[in-house]
Formats: C-alpha cells, sequence, structure tokens
C-alpha cells in the first residue's frame, strides 16, 4: 500500500516540529545558576571535636585553600583604597555621601588629616580618636574620611550611641587612651562636662558649626583644660608652614585602625580592628557579586547602604564603593540624631530618588529588612490595581520557577517597569540591578514577593559586629522559593503562618559561608544528630575565623584556636547553607 503525503500534511508536521523545538529548548528560560551549584554551597571538613561539627567553608573556596585577604594585590593598608592604582579617571567626579568629590581631592583631603590632627592636638604618646558622630549623611563624611586616614598611633574608636562614652573614656585597657573626641556641635556641651568630671585630658573636634557659632561654649572649655578645635580648622593648619615638620609614618597590614563599641545582648562589646581585617572584608564583601554585577565607575553605579558607618560591615559597604569607583549614599535619617521617635522607612527610600538635588538614584542597595518590608508593600499595593496583574504573574513566576529572572520580557515593558518607577520615585526603577538584604532573612512568602515584584535576585547577607565582610551570603543567582501564589491571593506575605507552600514560619536560609569565613557549629545534641542517619539539620551556637574576623578586646576575648561565638545560633541544611535560629542552645562543657 502506497503511502502518500500531500502539501498541507508536510507544512502540519513541520510546524508541529517547529513548536516541539520552541517548548523544548525556548519557552522556559535557562537558569542563572546550574542547579548542582545551589546543591552543595558548603564544604565541610572530615575532622571535627566531639560537640561541634566540622568547619564549613565556602564551596568556591573549599577545605585547605587559603582565605583571601584583600581585593587586590595593591590594597594592603585601608587608605589604598583611595591612593590605589585604578583604572578609574582619578579627575571625574563621583558623590560620596552627597558630596561631590574626585580622587584627587579625596587623596588630598585623607593626606591632609592626620596633619591637621596632629597639629592641633599635639600629644607624645599613643592615643586613640574617639568617634561619636550621629548616623546621617551630613555626619558620616567625616567618620569616612577619619577612616581612611587612621594612622597606628592615632587608632579611631568609633561609638553607636553617646552611652557608651563615658565607658570609652574609661577605656579599662581595652585601646589607647582618648586624646581627641570628634563629635557633632549638639554634643557639646554635655561632652564637655563629661570630659571635666572624668578629669580626661583629650581635646574636642567639632562638627557641624563652619560659622563658629558656638565660640562662647569653646570658651568656658579651655577655661576648664579643655582643648577644642573645629572639623574645619584642620585644612588650615594642614596646610601652613607649621606642617612642613609633619613626617608621615609608613603603615603596614597588620597595624591597628580602629576599635568598633557595640551593644549586643545586653552587654558592651568591644572589637579591634586591623588593616588586614579592613581589607578582607572588602574582599569578602565584593565576592558575593559575580564579576559583571560588582559596583564600577564603568557603570556609573551608585550603591546606597542603610547599613550605619558606626559597624565594621557599614564602614567595609563605603570603603568597598570608593574604591570601585562608584558613587557612596546613605538609607536613613539626614537629620544628625541617634534615635528618632518616628521612622518611615518608605520615605527614606524616597529621598534618595529625589532628583531636585542633582544626586544620581541607586543601582546598589543594601538595604535593612524593614526597609525592604516598606519597598515591597508600596510595591504589591500597586501591582494588585493592575487589571493584567495576574497574566503578568503567571508568566513571571513561570521563569523563576525556572531560575530565570530578568527586566527585559514583554510583560516587564508592559506592567513591571512601569509600577517600579511609579513607586516611591522610582527607587526601584530600571536603574536598580542589584539589591542586598542585610540582617534576618525574610519569610518564604516575602523572598517569594520580592523576586517577583522587583525582576531581581534578593541576596541575603547576614552580618556580625564581630567581622568585617559577611558571616553568611546567599548566591548571587539563588532564586529557590516556595512560589508566588500568595500574592495573587492577596495574602500578608510577612505574616510566617501564611506560608502554605514551606508548612510553617520558618525563614529562608541566610546562605553559606563568606568567601573567606570559616564556621562551625556547637551544641549539646550535635552529636546525636551526626550519630542519626537521617539527616537532619544540624542545629548550634555559631563560632567563627578568618581574616575578617575581628579580636574582642573586652571582658571576653577570643576562643582555642582563634574561633570567636558570635551569639548567635543557626541550623545547617544537607545543603550547606545556614537558617539563623534564635532559639537558646546548651554547649557542653
Amino acid at each position: 500500500m502506497d503511502l502518500e503525503i500531500d502539501n498541507l500534511t508536510i507544512i502540519l508536521l513541520f510546524l508541529l516540529a517547529t513548536l516541539a523545538i520552541y517548548h523544548r529548548f525556548f519557552s522556559t528560560p535557562q537558569p542563572l545558576v546550574h542547579p548542582l551549584l545551589l546543591g552543595k554551597q558548603s564544604d565541610i571538613s572530615t575532622v571535627r571535636k566531639s560537640g561541634e561539627t566540622g568547619v564549613y567553608r565556602s564551596w568556591a573556596t573549599g577545605q585547605g585553600a587559603p582565605l583571601t585577604v584583600r581585593p587586590a594585590s595593591s590594597v594592603k593598608v585601608v587608605s589604598d583604597v583611595v591612593t590605589g592604582p585604578k583604572i578609574t579617571d582619578s579627575k571625574k567626579e563621583r558623590f560620596i555621601l552627597d558630596v561631590p568629590i574626585t580622587d584627587e581631592g579625596l587623596t588630598e583631603i585623607t593626606r591632609l588629616i592626620p596633619i591637621g590632627l596632629s597639629l592641633l592636638f599635639p600629644l607624645t604618646e599613643t592615643s586613640s580618636v574617639v568617634v561619636l558622630l550621629p548616623p546621617s549623611p551630613s555626619t558620616s563624611l567625616p567618620l569616612l574620611l577619619l577612616s581612611v586616614a587612621s594612622t597606628a598611633d592615632k587608632p579611631l574608636v568609633i561609638l553607636p550611641s553617646p552611652t557608651l562614652l563615658s565607658s570609652a573614656i574609661a577605656n579599662k585597657g581595652r585601646h589607647p587612651p582618648a586624646g581627641v573626641v570628634v563629635i557633632h556641635v549638639n554634643l557639646l556641651e554635655d561632652v564637655i562636662e563629661q570630659l571635666y568630671e572624668n578629669k580626661s585630658s583629650a581635646g574636642v573636634l567639632v562638627i557641624g558649626d563652619p560659622d563658629k557659632s558656638t565660640q562662647g561654649v569653646v570658651k568656658i572649655a579651655k577655661g576648664k583644660g579643655i582643648n577644642v578645635k573645629y572639623w574645619e580648622e584642620i585644612w588650615e593648619i594642614a596646610e601652613s608652614s607649621a606642617a612642613e615638620k609633619y613626617q608621615p609614618k609608613e603603615k603596614v597590614y597588620s597595624d591597628v585602625h580602629s576599635f568598633y563599641y557595640a551593644q549586643q545582648n545586653d552587654q558592651t562589646v568591644v572589637t579591634k580592628v586591623t588593616h588586614l581585617n579592613v581589607t578582607a572584608g572588602i574582599a569578602s564583601l565584593l565576592s558575593s557579586f559575580p564579576a559583571d554585577k560588582r559596583p564600577s565607575a564603568a557603570l556609573n553605579d551608585t550603591v546606597a547602604s542603610a547599613v550605619p558607618l558606626t559597624t565594621p560591615l557599614g564602614m567595609t559597604i563605603a570603603l568597598s564603593a570608593v574604591w570601585t569607583g562608584a558613587s557612596f549614599r546613605l538609607i536613613g535619617n539626614h537629620e544628625p540624631v541617634w534615635d528618632p521617635e518616628e521612622v518611615d522607612h518608605a520615605a527614606e527610600l524616597e529621598v534618595l530618588a529625589d532628583t531636585e538635588k542633582g544626586l544620581p538614584k541607586p543601582t546598589i542597595l543594601f538595604i535593612s529588612p524593614r526597609h525592604h518590608h516598606a519597598l515591597l508593600n508600596r510595591l504589591q499595593y500597586t501591582y494588585t490595581s493592575h487589571p493584567f496583574a495576574s497574566l503578568a504573574a503567571r508568566h513571571k513566576s513561570h521563569s523563576i520557577r525556572a531560575g530565570h529572572i530578568d527586566r527585559d520580557s514583554l510583560w516587564d515593558k508592559v506592567l513591571w517597569s512601569g509600577m517600579r518607577e511609579n513607586v516611591l520615585g522610582g527607587i526601584a526603577g530600571q536603574r536598580l540591578r542589584g539589591v542586598i538584604l542585610v540582617g534576618d532573612a525574610p519569610p518564604p512568602d516575602a523572598l517569594a514577593s520580592s523576586h517577583l515584584l522587583l525582576s531581581l535576585p534578593l541576596t541575603r547577607l547576614h552580618p556580625s559586629p564581630f567581622s568585617t565582610g559577611p558571616v553568611f551570603v546567599t548566591h548571587f543567582y539563588d532564586l529557590q522559593s516556595p512560589g508566588v501564589g500568595h500574592v495573587l491571593k492577596e495574602v500578608d506575605m510577612w505574616d510566617g503562618a501564611s506560608v502554605h507552600h514551606s508548612g510553617g514560619s520558618e525563614k529562608v536560609h541566610s546562605g553559606p559561608p563568606a568567601s573567606n569565613i570559616e564556621i562551625l557549629l556547637k551544641g549539646d545534641k550535635v552529636n546525636e544528630v551526626y550519630e542519626e542517619e537521617e539527616g537532619r539539620p544540624i542545629h548550634g551556637s555559631i563560632f567563627i575565623r578568618g581574616p575578617s574576623v575581628l579580636e574582642r578586646v573586652d571582658d571576653k576575648g577570643r576562643d582555642v584556636d582563634g574561633w570567636v561565638n558570635i551569639g548567635e545560633n543557626a541550623k545547617v541544611q544537607t545543603n550547606g547553607t545556614f537558617i539563623i535560629d534564635h532559639s537558646p542552645i546548651r554547649l557542653k562543657a
């Protein structure tokens, strides 16, 4: 029997084959990262002690490999982030904390600061520069400049709150005695009184009073034997003939750079930072980005951070932006206050998008959980009011489940891009290309919502006052989430009880250890888990070690072999990612 095939049949078969090929290879987007790389994200040592896990490292780093201590061979000390060789134009202007400045200007300013301090506050012995400034852009710039210019004979002592000033002045052998106290003008009278009562010989450097309107208070201070100078006087004396006698000392990576005070679990924590700690923190932070996603002057990037510069990580983010040639801005209250009574986190984001001042919108955001919460709530409200929201969400969620996300699809042009440009001044608009959540990881529903509404991966970074860099950080392209059906149903994505996919109120993971951090967990039930064959998560207290880990100089020092207990608990999953857990853990004696 002869089989006859007419032209119509051939055309239909050709169309069927074309559709099959399209569905197989083109309709489902390719994942941004291979799933196998997310299946094992940590490398654990084969040897462990009783009551402890093995030592966890990032899978990309591996066991036995040296840990990175600097972002480039030219960055050996902190000042090298400004003065070191760069591919960017040193005369090109950018914005550092809302102030236009070139690299040439930044280099000259940081050269003059040590000269001015030495001449204004002449001391023969090693002393510290205690910095007590509110976390606002107007007062954080002096802190950043002081950090870049810090010297071994005058290390910084950075305080996050006025309540810690008396402890810093009392010192108790934690750091060199205070030689200079750098304050905002609002605290001038209180600080003078406190120095006089403590019989301290420290001088006072005043920020925020360029007109010197507090001369009356300064005269009273001089009558009490307290030397008070203004920030603007640094440049005057550093460029005078007296500066010719100043001989700068060469900095080395092992020099002490600064000391940080912090409050944790109702205790005062004091850590010592060397130049090596800072450069290692910069290297660790930048390694959390793919090479083409790092902050870059070539892309005219602007980094905006909600992490105060009074924390080790906050300073690392700022120094990283300076080194890469990007602009840098702060997210927060622009008034020089410490604890504002009411905080509108959405308004703090919207200010960054205000174009009246001629400042660039951020391209990379380091945001807190509260800022992330405010941003998603505004986006969700606008999203649910669009008539094609459900259809667009189904299309976008299909790509997310396949491990792919971008901002160039048809539905992005029809719905998502316009929605983002119309929310909070367009802070999440097309210019934004990276979002890093610093702090506790969100609920699973909120993570899925973030991927959907921002059309960007959400990198989760877990910080600690004991490290200049991240402790845990997720893979930049990790899009694993429980789905986005809850957005369609208008369920509260921040209510842990609404997590219908995960079956509980648990947070998502915070990633594996950062690139140059080693992690181990200690707990009284660690041995039990190893003896079982079920493979359930191991739960314990977090101990960290590495070049970005800081030495404690308060009452509690380092553990054996350089391990530091960061005061938090976690459980490690079978793929090597960690979920931060605040339930109590009992350590074996």
